[in-house]
């Protein structure tokens, strides 16, 4: 199939377009939209399907791919590139099993909330839904993807570069959430000629309710045992020097999900950890100290089954819930003040009101009682699992404090989740929502690209390492120093552990 070759010249530089009519192709339009989206990296391997795509984007030039071994890779990289840049990631594969072997990735990314762009194709428009036995054709492979994340099919090639810039814009405003774009092959490959659009400027920000915002802070202030929950959402919106100062304000404790990790500082005296609890670690319930708390605020968070133990976490009956989700709100845990905004304006008006009201308050929290908290914590992670601990600390002395840990599924990540320190946000990068096997490697060399200057290690164990482990390849390809730490039990340990019992 030739791609491009009955295109009329044109700058090979979208930025050089002065809103002229020109000629190009899908491919080239979709390209142009990526360039002014901001995006300048991506993921994936080339297809027949899909040489209308690379074509342009070697002609365009702005954008650096990088060739993976397997489709699943391309998305688990642009999943790690997304949680270390704050910036789409975008994967590009080809039709039938190209899309489907993203399932697993951007499945992921849906649950953990990771902006992340799958470009694919389909089959010519006039086979689509036929079932006739074309090549690469499966049973619905549009209701696949948008089953696992949500899917565009766009027939027309005039409409590509509008819905490439919408699909990239919409996953950086309100929830992020990733998208696949699926375009027939003869869509991609004819030529139109329209006007280069531009990307649209960040939509303002939602901001919660201002009078909830107040009763909020004076429910906080007015309360003897405040306590702080944060998640990814803190961390997404750049919320988390802003929740430090709550803390502190309030003299509140600050517990964190999985995807919260890192939203404090570990360092604080007011953070309390995460509140992940893994059936390999110590008893299930939680501390007492925590049941004291007599108002709380959530920011940023769906308080999900995996972050709460299924619900057993105790909150105090008095919540407020900041969440730029409505649909979250309320849906676990009885909310008293439902604040649905982004995280960070939330937090700016909570603490403008706190200031405002003045004084101390009322806690009566001591931070030695949460460094007691957390001590105790680390003696029975001792008491049941040393060897993993000792995996988990050696590796801390050995990473930069800016470095990244990249963990896979292994009995050394579950504790990671617990014991793992760290001082800043997208350093420590766990499959939160699915759990999937094969997560580690290649997320840490999406990160290694996202971040080239900082250190980037990859924890697994031996089961889900080879899941993924041909993408070592990848990271030998294009000289990416990722460290891998391989903790080999020759066996599937949590399944072992199981059987021993």
């Amino acid at each position: 199939m030739t791609a491009i070759a009955s295109v009329p010249a044109v700058s090979s530089d979208p930025s050089e377009i002065t809103g002229t009519p020109v000629a190009r192709t899908g491919g080239e339009m979709i390209v142009d939209a990526m360039i002014a989206s901001g995006v300048r990296h991506a993921f994936g391997i080339a297809g027949v399907h899909n040489l209308p795509l690379y074509d342009a984007l070697y002609d365009r030039g702005k954008i650096t791919t990088f060739v993976t071994r397997h489709e699943q890779g391309a998305a688990f990289m642009a999943d790690g590139y997304a949680r270390i840049a704050g910036t789409p990631g975008v994967a590009l594969v080809t039709t039938g099993p190209g899309l489907t072997n993203t399932v697993t990735p951007i499945a992921g990314s849906w649950s953990d909330g990771i902006p992340v762009l799958v470009i694919g194709t389909a089959g010519e428009v006039p086979l689509l839904g036929k079932y006739k036995g074309y090549l690469h054709e499966y049973k619905d492979q549009h209701g696949v993807m948008d089953a696992a994340a949500g899917s565009r099919l766009v027939t027309r090639t005039d409409d590509l570069e509008t819905a490439t810039i919408e699909l990239l814009a919409g996953m950086q405003t309100g929830r992020a959430r990733p998208a696949v774009l699926e375009v027939p092959i003869d869509t991609m490959a004819a030529s139109t000629t329209t006007r280069p659009q531009a990307a649209p400027a960040r939509l303002q920000v939602p901001v919660p309710n201002a009078e909830a915002v107040r009763r909020t802070a004076l429910m906080l202030r007015q309360a003897t045992h405040p306590l702080i929950f944060a998640g990814g959402g803190v961390v997404a919106s750049g919320g988390h020097l802003l929740l430090l100062r709550l803390a502190e304000l309030l003299r509140a404790p600050v517990l964190t999900s999985i995807s919260g990790k890192g939203a404090i500082p570990d360092s604080s005296p007011w953070a309390a950890g995460c509140t992940w609890r893994t059936s390999s670690g110590p008893a299930d319930g939680y501390p007492d100290e925590w049941r004291l708390a007599d108002a709380g605020i959530v920011v940023g968070s769906r308080l999900t089954g995996m972050s709460t133990r299924a619900w057993r976490l105790p909150l105090p009956r008095r919540l407020a819930h900041l969440d730029i989700d409505a649909s979250e709100i309320g849906k676990s845990y009885a909310v008293e003040e439902p604040l649905v905004g982004d995280a960070r304006a939330g937090l700016e008006m909570l603490l403008a009101e706190l200031e405002r009201l003045g004084g101390d308050g009322a806690s009566v929290w001591k931070s030695d009682q949460i460094k007691a908290i957390r001590d105790a914590d680390d003696r029975a992670g001792e008491e049941r699992c040393a060897d993993a601990l000792t995996v988990v600390r050696q590796v801390r002395a050995g990473l930069p404090e800016d470095g990244i840990l990249a963990c896979d599924q292994s009995i050394a990540c579950y504790w990671s989740v617990r014991h793992f320190r760290v001082e800043a946000p997208r350093r420590f990068l766990y499959p939160a929502g699915s759990a999937a096997l094969g997560f580690g490697l290649p997320v840490g060399i999406g990160a290694q690209i996202a971040a080239p200057d900082r250190q980037v290690v990859v924890l697994a164990g031996d089961g889900g390492f080879l899941f993924t482990a041909t993408e070592l390849a990848t990271a030998v390809q294009y000289d990416l120093p990722v460290t891998i730490i391989v903790c080999n039990d020759n066996a599937y340990g949590m399944i072992k552990i199981g059987r021993a019992h």
